[in-house]
């Protein structure tokens, strides 16, 4: 592949920040555009005479100006990372104006966007999988929980942003759930249509994937640690942190993983004609009877992007242009050694709802410890995810979101000149690297205990074994 690409970057949280870094990475690059902006993003090339980092003030929805930016600009690839454009069909759109794209295409993108059309899925390939039943009237899901008498999960059925899972002990938390969900419409138009399913028990493992029309590969194991708070309760969200590679993941079950899953699902989708080019999430739970698969998702986890991709050495530019042109190369694909633990801190309603912006203090103390300082292969130690963080002069004027980015390395650079504001959500992920779990574990912390912003929250239990 010759140099000089164009990357469009479409979104703008802690797993774009992450994709970002890492194609980055590739001397080939020659310019990225990320829109909207990201102020996390790193260019290690970056010095006096400006950055190959430019931003746009495109929001994700808006597929119509994506599509002409993309043709103005000259992309030669567009990588789509959250879920909702892609279920949207923006990758197919893109592909129709000639511009090539690592994510799957509408039909592809109902794995994630409907978590029936899922289930069918599995139904049909021999996927393992909990049992479940779908309703689009709450009179009806209502009688079949009074059915039931132990736990169960409520779903809803398309997306809501990681947080449309309630898990219920017992039928009056289902009740309320099924209230919650298709009568309150606390997930909008996503409860159009709910799932009761089986509740599963076991160690929760996550697999990324990288999949070329039917060729598939499994780039990572990782837990994701989903409820808000220690011990795995309080509600669901996007995800509280990371830790990668699993120890729930041994030999055995990494083989299981390949034969009754990943064969599978290729051979589905080269059954079904689903055209699918891109990251591959599938969750899945270590239970008595093997791994069963809890979900799947068409792009890269946040945070798991935040612990897989540092630990991977790969021109991701080659590599995702080979996937853009269902070409699965694995060759260049190697491991490091070691592992990586991401921590997140959220704001203060999270996820609950809005919070007022906050300035992120405590950058600067991490930027003066040099662990931010890329390695030999390009890699730092640490690394600060940013997610919902705003910009901000020192002369408390607003950096217009379509404002090019100063030319610096890493931001941290321009602290003298400008300041961070956590802007709700998860704000950002702390991301370390070390010689095994338990080391990574202590870095993520260590490097999390110089930050501080009004409201706060993280769990102090990530990668922290029983």
């Amino acid at each position: 592949m010759g140099a000089h690409k164009r990357i469009l970057m479409v979104g703008n949280g802690g797993r774009e920040n992450a994709l970002s870094n890492a194609l980055l990475l590739s001397p080939q690059v020659e310019a990225l555009y990320v829109t909207p902006a990201n102020w996390g993003i790193v260019d290690p090339q970056a010095g006096p005479d400006g950055s190959r980092v430019q931003t746009l003030a495109l929001q994700v929805g808006d597929h119509a100006g994506i599509v002409q930016a993309a043709r103005d600009l000259l992309i030669d690839l567009a990588v789509v990372g959250p879920e909702q454009p892609l279920v949207d069909g923006l990758a197919d759109e893109l592909r129709a104006a000639g511009i090539a794209v690592l994510g799957p295409g509408r039909a592809g993108a109902r794995l994630e966007g409907s978590k029936v059309f899922a289930k069918d899925f599995m139904a049909r390939h021999g996927i393992p999988t909990g049992g479940f039943a779908a309703f689009t009237e709450h009179d009806e899901m209502v009688a079949h929980l009074q059915k039931l008498n132990g736990p169960v999960v409520l779903k809803a059925d398309g997306l809501a942003a990681g947080k449309g899972v309630i898990v219920c002990a017992n039928r009056e938390e289902a009740l309320d759930a099924a209230q919650r969900i298709m009568v309150d419409r606390e997930f909008g138009s996503a409860g159009d249509v709910a799932v009761a399913e089986e509740r599963l028990y076991g160690d929760e493992i996550s697999f990324t994937c990288l999949v070329a029309g039917d060729q598939v590969a499994l780039l990572a194991s990782s837990t994701d640690y989903k409820p808000l708070l220690d011990g795995n309760t309080g509600p669901n969200t996007g995800g509280m942190g990371n830790i990668c590679p699993t120890p729930f993941a041994t030999v055995e079950v990494l083989a299981e993983f390949e034969e009754r899953i990943l064969k599978p699902f290729a051979a589905g989708l080269k059954a079904d004609g689903l055209d699918y080019r891109g990251f591959l999430f599938i969750g899945t739970m270590l239970t008595e009877d093997g791994l069963k698969v809890l979900e799947f998702n068409v792009r890269v986890g946040d945070p798991e992007a935040q612990v897989v991709l540092p630990l991977i050495k790969a021109d991701w530019l080659e590599v995702f242009t080979g996937v853009a042109a269902a070409r699965l190369d694995v060759a260049g694909i190697t491991r490091r050694e070691g592992a990586c633990v991401a921590v997140c801190a959220a704001s203060a309603n999270y996820p609950y709802g809005k919070s007022e912006p906050a300035v992120i203090e405590g950058l600067d103390r991490i930027h003066a410890r040099g662990l931010l300082t890329p390695g030999p292969d390009g890699v730092p130690p640490v690394s600060v995810y940013f997610a919902g963080v705003g910009a901000e002069s020192l002369a408390s004027e607003q950096v217009a979101a379509d404002e090019v980015r100063p030319a610096y390395t890493n931001y941290f650079a321009g602290l003298d000149r400008m300041r961070f504001l956590a802007t709700g959500g998860r704000v950002l992920a702390v991301s370390a690297f070390g010689k095994d779990l338990s080391d990574a574990r202590r870095i993520a912390y260590e490097v999390l205990g110089n930050l501080h912003f009004t409201g706060m929250q993280f769990r102090s239990d990530i990668g922290k074994l029983r």
